[in-house]
């Protein structure tokens, strides 16, 4: 269906730009989607996507050339609101709402491998752990206390679309941790302190939960306290510590390692 837009004071545009707020999107866990490739990428993986925007300007000369997009509730926005809606320096011309399931840790399987980013701010760090527990096959993130909102667009945009195929858990506060304790998972808490240990030296296999900590100050006291171990990864040389997103990768290779010589 194709809906066409003429002024900027219709509902659907009012709610689109409700959607830069975060307590907006929590709310409805409900995204924005831009771009092109995502957006074909969505429709692929079977996305909930709600309805979709495009500029006159891409329904003219783009629009016929794509025929996934004819699944999609289209609406055609004139091109001077078009461009007041995105927030990329050269838009492809097409924006979507999407719906993400933001689950409880009550929901989380009792087995599995998990990666829990505590206190996390930098948004292309989410986005790119995300994409890495797409990438090794992890079982999902989940988003601690503090961390930065899942469905903030530049998360999404890191993702390069990985957002559809990893479940996202919300943890709503460090007291649950006892919980994921009862349900007898190995937590190992990144960590410098002289008791962590390497990678090689624990059992990733299999019903794991890796602590990512925040950029700056690491995991915090409260969640470390929880874990069974801490866990550092050696480095030869002089630079104090690896980026979050690279950290969790290395680690995940890590299990992906173990697996396969199992």
């Amino acid at each position: 269906m194709i809906n066409f837009i003429q002024g900027d004071t219709n509902k659907k545009i009012k709610y689109l730009r409700s959607l830069k707020q975060k307590k907006v999107r929590l709310r409805d866990k409900t995204f924005i989607l831009e771009g092109l490739k995502v957006n074909l990428e969505a429709i692929k993986e079977g996305a909930p996507i709600i309805e979709s925007f495009i500029s006159q300007s891409f329904y003219k000369n783009q629009y016929p050339s794509y025929k996934d997009l004819e699944r999609l509730n289209i609406n055609v926005v004139e091109d001077r609101i078009f461009n007041k809606l995105t927030d990329t320096v050269r838009s492809q011309g097409i924006i979507s709402t999407v719906k993400k399931d933001l689950l409880d840790l009550e929901d989380l399987m009792p087995f599995g491998r998990y990666i829990l980013v505590d206190g996390l701010g930098d948004p292309g760090n989410l986005g790119g752990i995300i994409r890495d527990i797409d990438a090794f096959n992890f079982d999902g993130i989940i988003l601690g206390p503090n961390t930065v909102d899942i469905l903030n667009e530049k998360v999404v945009r890191s993702t390069m679309a990985s957002i559809f195929r990893v479940k996202a858990y919300v943890m709503k506060d460090s007291a649950q941790m006892a919980d994921l304790k009862k349900a007898r998972y190995r937590i190992y808490s990144t960590s410098l302190s002289p008791r962590s240990v390497e990678p090689s030296q624990l059992d990733l296999k299999d019903n794991i939960i890796l602590i990512i900590g925040n950029e700056a100050n690491g995991v915090s006291e409260a969640m470390a306290a929880q874990a069974q171990g801490d866990i550092h990864i050696p480095m030869e040389g002089r630079a104090e510590s690896l980026n979050a997103n690279v950290s969790a990768s290395i680690l995940m290779y890590e299990s992906q390692r173990q697996r396969r010589q199992s």
